[in-house]
């Protein structure tokens, strides 16, 4: 019994200093642990985009383009109408050779006008990307500016986060230096 009693103290003992050494480590590890801090933001892009003085007006800007866009090809439409009401007139007086040339003509005149719409619709869809890309250039170097001012480690989409706390939140901050930066962009 005084064996076994003796084996026991003998075993705690080499137990004890091994759990004093992985306590003393675990310390370390969760002061370590602590000390990682990483600051982190988030923004709400829609938002940004919303209050942005140079997004806004490069949104009017080119609403009022395609509203001329719009306009001109109205009245291109409005001829092509009376030119088919003319032919549709001329059907009993031409020959069936004359009038399916000038139908195939008149084919050739809608096809025309719809890729030159297509193409214009495209034209317009780049340039509105090339400036929106140069509104979110901008916004990059102000979210930059703002991390490294605030010590932030990582700046987020609104989106991408569930919960945000509001001290977290540099949306606002965002909006105030990118309408100072980039009130507008210069329309070409």
């Amino acid at each position: 019994m005084k064996r076994i009693f003796l084996n026991c103290i003998i075993s705690l003992s080499f137990i004890f200093p091994a759990l004093a050494v992985n306590g003393q480590e675990k310390k370390e590890l969760k002061s370590e642990s602590s000390s990682f801090k990483a600051g982190i933001g988030v923004v709400d892009m829609k938002k940004i985009l919303a209050q942005s003085s140079a997004y806004q007006l490069l949104v009017d800007q080119f609403e009022e383009k395609r509203r001329k866009h719009r306009n001109n090809f109205t009245k291109l439409e409005d001829v092509i109408r009376d030119d088919e009401s003319n032919l549709l007139k001329q059907k009993t007086v031409l020959s069936k050779e004359v009038y399916a040339q000038k139908v195939k003509e008149f084919n050739k005149k809608i096809n025309e006008l719809k890729s030159k719409q297509k193409a214009d619709v495209q034209k317009f869809e780049k340039e509105f990307e090339k400036s929106t890309f140069k509104i979110q250039g901008a916004l990059v170097d102000v979210l930059s500016m703002i991390a490294n001012k605030n010590n932030l480690d990582l700046v987020l989409a609104k989106n991408q986060v569930i919960l945000v706390g509001k001290d977290v939140d540099m949306t606002d901050a965002a909006i105030k230096e990118l309408n100072k930066v980039l009130p507008k962009i210069p329309s070409k």
